[in-house]
């Protein structure tokens, strides 16, 4: 294993992955890494609170990259201002995060660096999966942060990508220095001042990413109304929408509820498209987590973001305790015996 003091610079692509916690958390992200065809392209970067975070790893579980960074960065209190950290760290020419609860299909690197191999784009983003689909919340949680970018036929170049579990040319970061942690997260800029700079982004046909995601209702409330809450804030503020604007907003919020439901229906589960024939469940679950996250944009436009913020990296510590029981356990991996 190599150290962020003396790392190997041959790497064709940078993988950070954030453990807040322990080894166990990021077992399985990391597994699904090393058994890529191209994980000797690969310089892993680990960003822990301190180097005893990786004592529950395994001999060889670390193997098979070009090499391992390991960045101690002391508390977590922030994830994506973390992961913004080993961005810095890392030293190939394309750089990704991938998130402790998300999973790389078969083939991602090789179709990531082909992606950018084929054009000059400034972010590379992949097709979303669910890692844990039993439930109608689990997939109305993906479809509602990940939108469009779950449709296998989005493929292509679009307006944005993912930022969670995305990936980027390093030398389109390298203009933000030492403050690319800050442009990172939920409240950070990072896409818009790519495209400002006149960036292009491509959803990669072929870079799949199975992601994890809540699937118990008092979470999903939690996620929601807090996601809507924040966005209706920005979106208010940045308008500078007046009172009586931010009162009708409010109270429309069935209004916006129905028209998300019947677009969303139409982009994904109507009669031609990727997820025709899901089960009602999935209807249901998307319609219950959009009643809350319209109720949570209403509050939002009367009262500002709040603590939204907050509450909202508090899903990105330990993401696998907002899943079912049977769930995590399929999920969470144990150290190999």
């Amino acid at each position: 294993m190599t150290t962020s003091e003396g790392r190997h610079r041959g790497a064709d692509l940078s993988v950070v992955v954030v453990s807040p916690h322990g080894f166990t958390h990021v077992r399985r992200c990391v597994r699904h890494l090393r058994e890529q065809d191209d994980a000797a392209r690969v310089e892993l970067v680990l960003v822990v609170p301190g180097r005893a975070s990786l004592d529950d790893a395994a001999p060889g579980e670390l193997d098979g990259f070009a090499s391992v960074v390991v960045l101690p960065v002391g508390p977590v209190p922030d994830v994506d201002r973390a992961a913004g950290r080993g961005l810095l760290a890392a030293s190939a020419p394309v750089v990704a995060v991938v998130e402790d609860h998300a999973y790389v299909g078969p083939g991602w690197v090789t179709a990531l660096l082909a992606a950018y191999a084929g054009g000059d784009w400034c972010s590379v983003g992949s097709v979303m999966t669910n890692a844990n689909p039993a439930t109608g919340l689990s997939w109305a949680n993906l479809l509602l942060g990940y939108g469009w970018w779950v449709d296998p036929g989005a493929a292509g170049e679009l307006p944005d990508v993912p930022s969670h579990n995305g990936s980027y040319r390093r030398s389109a970061l390298a203009p933000f220095g030492d403050a690319l942690p800050e442009r990172m997260g939920r409240d950070g800029d990072l896409h818009d001042a790519l495209r400002a700079a006149g960036g292009r982004m491509l959803l990669a046909r072929g870079a799949t990413v199975a992601h994890a995601n809540p699937s118990t209702l008092a979470p999903t409330v939690d996620l929601r109304l807090n996601a809507g809450r924040l966005y209706a804030a920005g979106r208010a503020d940045g308008e500078g929408w007046s009172a009586p604007r931010r009162l009708a907003f409010a109270a429309a919020w069935p209004l916006v509820a129905a028209v998300r439901l019947r677009r969303l229906h139409a982009e994904h589960l109507a009669a031609g498209r990727h997820l025709a024939g899901a089960p009602r469940r999935v209807l249901l679950g998307l319609a219950t987590a959009l009643v809350v996250d319209a109720l949570g944009q209403a509050l939002g436009a009367l009262r500002g973001a709040g603590p939204a913020v907050e509450v909202l990296r508090t899903f990105e510590q330990d993401r696998l305790q907002h899943l079912r029981r049977p769930e995590r356990a399929l999920l969470v991996e144990e150290t190999p015996r």
